[in-house]
């Protein structure tokens, strides 16, 4: 796909048709309207830069109707249409009120043109831009958003600035490929005598079994000793030693949490559960009970019909509840850092058809560490879960190698080119080796959020004063697959670490 890249200053275009409604008769405020509105040329032109005027706004027409005004307002890319609707209105409206002791009740946009120049776009680029979520008109010169009927509400909450930088990105944004993780420590090499696929062994030895679920399976007791005894260690030799406190973690997690959460709503909306509330009144399932007990079949449509919107998703990253916590609250750093660690549930993701065996299932274990503190301490607290966290791979027997990576929600920055500081790394991924596919399985991913997640839930320091997060997701039922892949499957072969901590397996 090419990349597109416009010189948008002086040529973006807003053109705006509005009304504004007093609380009584206005039309014997006419000349007091086209006074203020003739005298408000420095009001929508202040914010432009210097020799950019032209990208201010400027009133086109109004006219008085009843109770309401209305407008026609243009402008550039500067002191935009709307914003200089916002301005005007307020100073009108304080005329009024003054004068003729009415209020201002209500400013819609009608309509609201928003024109891009673009000409030549690749089709790529014109699917992306009619995917917006608005009208859009397409021409020689290039493309038109179409708004109508903004309330007030929305055009101060901003949606239409974010709307116009959701087209500009589509239209400067050249394809980036995925960034390359980078290999900065490996350890020795292991002999693996086991080859096969431990997921075929596994479901032979009836350690797993179907599920009805995509991703989903049944882990019979072997399987779950194992990941137990794994999950204690780890809590054992990591979490306890360096001071998390367990916590238990809801998974029903509201839709305005995951909105706050960085990459996930916004950029992956596509990988998770979805959750709709029933009412709670018995009677409006009538319909299903009767079809269901005539028919057999599950009337999904009538599911559809009684379900109320989706008001939550399942954990998709199990650490959105130790944000929420502390969101809109001001903490001190004399009290930090706060360390919390949650192994209380299962963890969900949408992986459609990525969907692999037991090393990419869409239900799985995972123990949590999350931490909040001064950025030193952050950094500091991730470095030492990841020296220990490979010293426990090595206790385990298990062949390993850390990388330098970029979490799915920074992409688009890069990795930083100096990887030797580790202030300035924002993931380190620990893999172990698959030796059945001669391939590499992350199990463990280490991160500094820096103050991303702290913005996005409002958590302020009394002095204000930088504070940042990081969590670390060990995915425990990876753990076993890539333990099971490098030693098998008998208990006699396995590492004395473990094998004096399982004792006997239980028998399937």
């Amino acid at each position: 796909m090419e990349n597109v890249k416009f010189d948008w200053v002086g040529e973006l275009r807003f053109e705006l048709s509005a009304k504004c409604a007093f609380s009584g008769e206005i039309l014997g405020a006419k000349q007091a309207i086209g006074d203020t509105i003739a005298k408000a040329g420095p009001l929508l032109v202040k914010g432009a830069p210097r020799g950019k005027e032209e990208g201010a706004a400027r009133v086109e027409g109004w006219s008085v109707e009843g109770n309401e005004i209305r407008l026609k307002i243009s402008s550039g890319r500067y002191v935009r249409a709307h914003d200089a609707l916002l301005r005007l209105m307020k100073k009108i409206s304080a005329v009024l009120g003054e004068k003729h002791k009415v209020g201002l009740r209500e400013i819609k946009a009608i309509e609201y043109r928003i024109f891009f120049p673009s000409q030549g776009l690749p089709e790529e680029t014109r699917r992306k831009i009619k995917e917006l979520p608005c009208e859009v008109e397409f021409s020689q010169d290039g493309f038109t958003i179409v708004l109508r009927d903004l309330g007030e509400a929305e055009i101060k909450a901003r949606v239409v600035d974010r709307l116009v930088g959701l087209a500009e990105e589509i239209l400067t944004s050249a394809p980036k490929p995925a960034p390359v993780a980078r290999v900065v420590a490996q350890g020795p090499p292991v002999e693996h005598p086991f080859r096969e696929d431990p997921f075929e062994v596994a479901k032979k030895l009836g350690w797993i079994d179907q599920f009805p679920g995509r991703g989903q399976w049944i882990y019979a007791a072997p399987y779950t000793k194992l990941l137990m005894t794994i999950e204690d260690m780890i809590i054992d030799q990591i979490a306890l030693p360096l001071g998390f406190q367990e916590f238990m973690f809801p998974k029903l997690i509201p839709l305005e949490v995951i909105q706050k959460m960085p990459g996930y709503l916004d950029e992956l909306p596509e990988g998770m559960y979805y959750v709709c509330p029933p009412p709670r009144d018995p009677e409006v399932f009538s319909n299903f009970k009767k079809r269901l007990k005539l028919t057999k079949k599950i009337p999904s449509d009538e599911l559809k019909n009684v379900l109320k919107e989706p008001a939550y998703v399942l954990a998709p990253a199990q650490c959105e509840p130790f944000y929420e916590f502390f969101s809109h609250r001001t903490v001190r750093l004399e009290d930090l850092p706060f360390k919390v660690m949650d192994r209380s549930g299962w963890t969900y993701r949408w992986e459609g058809g990525g969907v692999e065996g037991f090393v990419r299932t869409q239900e799985f274990r995972r123990i949590e560490l999350v931490f909040i503190g001064a950025p030193m301490d952050v950094v500091r607290i991730r470095d030492e879960v990841r020296d220990k966290s490979i010293e426990l791979v090595e206790q385990l027997g298990m062949e390993w190698r850390l990388l330098v990576a970029t979490p799915f929600y920074l992409r688009g920055g890069g990795i930083e080119e100096d990887i030797s500081d580790s202030t300035k790394v924002a993931t380190y991924d620990i893999e172990v080796r698959l030796p059945y596919k001669e391939d590499w399985l992350e199990i463990l991913s280490l991160n500094v959020h820096r103050g991303k997640f702290v913005e996005t839930f409002k958590i302020k320091e009394v002095k204000g004063r930088e504070v940042w997060t990081g969590c670390c997701g060990f995915g425990t039922t990876r753990w076993v697959a890539g333990f099971l892949a490098q030693h098998g499957f008998d208990p006699n072969r396995w590492p004395e670490s473990i094998r004096g901590r399982i004792g006997q397996l239980p028998k399937v």
